[in-house]
């Protein structure tokens, strides 16, 4: 790739980043058939949050690697030696949020053309937020999370998905602790409960929201800026002035909205709008049903009032009742808040690699 002039490399890039395509090109070589010959990259694209990595290893098995926030990390791996040496090899590898691809071919005198399927990786790919290529292998170790930080400043931080599986790590281990006291025991676990999956609800949201722009989803900033700014902020330039701000800082001007919390994604309604005027993705079609919705904005509701009123709360819906039946924050409830969540995220995550 160090051949490859930095403004062709740059189109490249651009070109690269989107949720789906397809790449190939021609590979010379003296030596990649030669098995005393150490493997190496080949051909490696940092795009957006994409990784597009092809490597040869020692023992002569060419892989594909790509990774995105929303997918992971996926390899997919071809045997050279079920392929006739060829001083020219034809290389294509494809991707889609759900499948990759990768395609060899010798382009000697005895055209071979042999292909394999991805599979998640062990070996994790990220990028970090200075463009730098972090490689996290987690053979025979079990990593839970990977957070780095320069001069005070986040490098790598959890992807939305990934942070919002460690918030669910979380919440089961908690439901793993005992106490004496009984009762009020549970209330404080299922308040508790609460608390940590609204916050995770909004955080895999918020960083959902920007995700997608670095995997080369367009949102539409102008629905954005009508939903989110009154008359008067567009009126006096608001909009222009962070977009400015933006540009000086080298974020875009969605990553600067999102900072100034413009939009908050702990709040139902403004969650749900941001989606659907960013992305339209509506949160009524992502096969989650109205009932389980309603539950979520409750949930929220409920959250409100554990931490600003007491995380001993014993009834949760005490201001509707008598007009409601009451809701205690018991076992069965927390497991009914759990489930719930998990499968909004779950559906909602579906929905935006469907874009």
């Amino acid at each position: 790739m160090n051949n490859i002039p930095p403004n062709i490399f740059k189109q490249i890039q651009e070109a690269m980043q989107r949720s789906e395509g397809t790449v190939s090109f021609t590979y010379k070589s003296k030596v990649l058939f030669k098995p005393k010959v150490p493997g190496g990259i080949i051909f490696e694209v940092p795009s957006g949050a994409h990784l597009f990595r092809v490597e040869r290893g020692d023992n002569l098995q060419l892989s594909f690697y790509h990774s995105s926030p929303g997918t992971g990390t996926r390899v997919a791996t071809v045997d050279l030696k079920n392929l006739v040496p060829s001083l020219k090899v034809l290389l294509i590898f494809s991707w889609t949020p759900t499948k990759i691809r990768l395609y060899v071919g010798s382009l000697g005198t005895n055209r071979q053309l042999v292909s394999a399927t991805g599979v998640p990786s062990h070996k994790q790919f990220i990028i970090g937020k200075n463009g730098s290529i972090i490689q996290i292998e987690n053979m025979g170790t079990k990593v839970m999370e990977v957070r780095i930080y320069k001069n005070g400043k986040p490098v790598l931080l959890p992807t939305a998905y990934n942070a919002w599986k460690n918030t669910i790590n979380a919440i089961k281990i908690l439901f793993k602790g005992y106490s004496e006291e009984g009762y009020i025991f549970d209330v404080v676990v299922t308040n508790l409960t609460l608390s940590i999956l609204v916050t995770g609800f909004e955080a895999y949201c918020q960083k959902r929201f920007i995700e997608l722009e670095q995997e080369g989803i367009k949102p539409d900033m102008r629905a954005l800026i009508l939903k989110f700014f009154s008359n008067k902020e567009r009126e006096a330039g608001l909009p222009n002035i962070l977009a400015l701000e933006a540009e000086k800082e080298h974020k875009s001007f969605l990553q600067k909205i999102v900072e100034k919390r413009r939009i908050n994604f702990q709040n139902y309604s403004d969650c749900k709008s941001a989606y659907n005027k960013a992305y339209r993705v509506k949160f009524g079609e992502i096969n989650v049903s109205s009932n389980d919705l309603k539950l979520i904005q409750r949930f929220i509701l409920y959250r409100h009032r554990v931490v600003h009123d007491s995380p001993l709360l014993g009834v949760l819906n005490q201001p509707e009742m008598p007009n409601e039946q009451p809701v205690f924050p018991s076992k069965e409830f927390r497991n009914n808040a759990l489930n719930c969540f998990s499968l909004f995220i779950k559906k909602l995550h579906d929905a935006t690699l469907c874009l």
